[in-house]
């Protein structure tokens, strides 16, 4: 089990008002992880840190996710 899956509802709670699923922290927090490694500690910091901006990150892979899409085609 990765490090940053206990984080999930500290995220979906920073995102109450965005109603965000399970998959949608998850995604955030990998986000996260690449950015800043396998320590749960800085993972921690970051959420804490960014707070409702974690939105952004989700949108960003999003928009990101998107555009490979159309790429494809």
């Amino acid at each position: 089990m990765t490090c940053y899956l206990m984080f999930i509802s500290v995220v979906k709670q920073y995102l109450k008002k965005y109603n965000i699923n399970d998959d949608e922290a998850r995604q955030i927090l990998e986000d996260i992880e690449k950015q800043v490694g396998h320590n749960h500690n800085l993972i921690k910091a970051t959420v804490d840190f960014e707070g409702e901006n974690l939105i952004k990150r989700l949108k960003r892979k999003q928009k990101k996710k998107k555009e490979v899409a159309t790429a494809a085609y």
